[in-house]
């Protein structure tokens, strides 16, 4: 076994930057000052061997300024946990400060061995920095036309064709998007809650379009799925109006609604289709929403609001069709997959080759005992695997990107598909997301990243609407048995409402939704005890229990 007296060798690297410097743990210290750096600085120590994330936190790797205040820094980990990343402190450090990073001998590797010798670094950061304000034009252009010494002062002086700068980026302006970039060794921009940043609601990936809302020097408030969220300023590339010359839309083509992303990145659209058009939008015109339901034109202006059927519809439901009529629409949807893209090796022989051949009878067979409906199933399977034909299918028999993360590509094996199915529904659905008061909880639908399985399964923030499109033209090809029987779907509206045995305030309470906004299947909402209804269960045993109707919205199909 290896001594630690190497454990610490290569470098800590200043992203963005071209300054890098040696560490050794035989010196407890640096020489030299390190003055003059950015007050954005991270920080990135590479060890030779994976570091046991255990023995690392802001005890064992901190950074402390002139008075020996402790900064809040995330810490972060990439290449096998053998780099990790030290993010500066929200709203970064402060102007002619000077801070000492500190690695102790806390800190171990994987194989137990602590680091040998303590390891301090003080850094500097550049004084004077100053708060620009500018004039944007609509190439991007920006023209400093005042300095000021603090963010609340340019800020107070900003007009609507102005943005606030530091250090030549935008930090504030009055109205635009944001397009989220990666930062501190993550390809992930997390959605806090809070202004303070401390509350982690979800994330999404990098290059997502996100409506800006309001900045301070902290943090960006943005708007996503109907809700606000807040970002740490690294995590945003700010555009203001005047800039914009695209962006995500919703159209109407053939009577379905389309949904077009766009990538400010590589400038390009990618489109789906995600359900039946609401009767408001015209063909033609391009629609502005930031959850799919709420619909605005040009101007901003609120043109009508529809949800989709399949986004919201509860897994608890069960699909009316067959596990013959299920492996009849499979067949013909990889026989279009052959016939459409015949250039595309990865549908060659679809018929024969993909894991989704067959699992009528295993889906209806999780339906009956797992109460999670087997279209929904299939239509995940479809969407994460390329309809069974992606290699993590074929080589692994993961349907449902079970065990994978945007930075962590597992590749766990399972034995069958069957084995695969079950693992999702025993280890994630029905233990994780679907009841109601699981970790993972915001409601049994697909959703978006406001409610719904999306909020924390996936990165993507239309996922649960990609998937949802999967269940509708699913629906389409074998008749629209589901789209002409909907269910009726309620939201809720109220923290903590109550699920009770009788539709009585004092009868047994058997579960609670935590959250606004959970869908819920109503089962009759003509009770003579008005105002409860009654509801099928989303928790084990699955009959119906009631609620409380005033804490229930209805949602209205188009």
């Amino acid at each position: 076994m290896k001594s630690m007296t190497k454990l610490l060798t290569t470098t800590v690297i200043v992203f963005l930057l071209t300054f890098a410097m040696t560490l050794s743990t035989k010196a407890a210290t640096w020489e030299d000052h390190s003055p003059d750096q950015n007050p954005d600085k991270p920080w990135t120590v590479t060890f030779n061997k994976p570091v046991n994330k255990n023995t690392v936190n802001k005890k064992s790797i901190y950074i402390t300024d002139s008075k020996g205040v402790t900064q809040n820094n995330e810490i972060t980990y990439s290449d096998s946990d053998q780099k990790v990343h030290i993010a500066p402190p929200a709203g970064n450090y402060r102007s002619g400060e000077t801070y000492t990073l500190h690695i102790t001998q806390a800190v171990h590797n994987t194989d137990g061995k602590p680091l040998k010798a303590s390891v301090t670094k003080t850094f500097s950061i550049k004084a004077g920095m100053t708060y620009d304000l500018a004039n944007v034009q609509a190439n991007g252009t920006t023209t400093i036309v005042e300095k000021f010494p603090s963010f609340e002062a340019a800020a107070s002086r900003m007009n609507s064709n102005q943005v606030v700068l530091f250090q030549n980026n935008i930090i504030h302006m009055p109205s635009g998007l944001i397009s989220t970039v990666a930062y501190g060794g993550s390809s992930l921009t997390i959605l806090y809650a809070n202004e303070n940043l401390t509350r982690e609601e979800t994330y999404v990936p990098a290059d997502t379009e996100l409506v800006y809302v309001d900045s301070t020097e902290t943090s960006v408030k943005v708007e996503l799925a109907g809700r606000n969220f807040y970002i740490k300023p690294q995590n945003a590339t700010m555009l203001p109006s005047q800039t914009v010359t695209d962006r995500t839309h919703y159209k109407v083509v053939n009577g379905s609604l389309h949904h077009s992303i766009y990538s400010h990145k590589t400038k390009t659209f990618a489109s789906y289709e995600m359900g039946a058009a609401p009767n408001f939008m015209q063909e033609g015109i391009r629609y502005y929403s930031t959850d799919g339901s709420h619909f605005h034109n040009e101007t901003g202006a609120l043109i009508g609001t529809a949800h989709q059927y399949f986004q919201y519809l509860p897994m608890r439901s069960m699909t009316r069709y067959t596990a013959e009529e299920l492996d009849a629409y499979i067949m013909k949807q990889l026989r279009s997959l052959e016939e459409y893209y015949p250039n595309y090796t990865i549908y060659k022989d679809a018929t024969t080759r993909s894991k989704l051949i067959g699992l009528g009878t295993e889906l209806k067979r999780i339906e009956r005992e797992s109460h999670v409906n087997a279209m929904h199933i299939l239509a995940l399977a479809q969407h994460e695997s390329q309809y069974g034909l992606s290699k993590r299918a074929l080589d692994n028999n993961n349907l449902f990107g079970l065990y994978v993360t945007d930075d962590d590509p597992s590749n766990q094996v399972f034995a069958s598909v069957s084995e695969n199915i079950q693992e999702l529904v025993d280890s994630f659905l029905n233990r994780n997301y679907l009841p109601p008061n699981a970790a993972y909880a915001n409601g049994t639908n697909f959703g978006n990243k406001a409610v719904g399985m999306n909020v924390k399964y996936a990165s993507d923030p239309y996922w649960g609407s990609k998937i949802g499109g999967h269940l509708y033209r699913m629906d389409r090809s074998m008749g629209g048995k589901e789209m002409a029987n909907q269910l009726k779907i309620g939201l809720t509206n109220y923290v903590d409402l109550k699920a009770r045995i009788e539709p009585i305030k004092e009868s047994l309470q058997i579960y609670f939704y935590p959250k606004v906004g959970m869908p819920l299947i109503i089962q009759n909402d003509q009770l003579p005890e008005n105002p409860w209804i009654k509801i099928r269960s989303d928790k084990t045993p699955y009959g119906s229990l009631y609620v409380h109707g005033g804490y229930v919205d209805r949602l209205e199909w188009q």
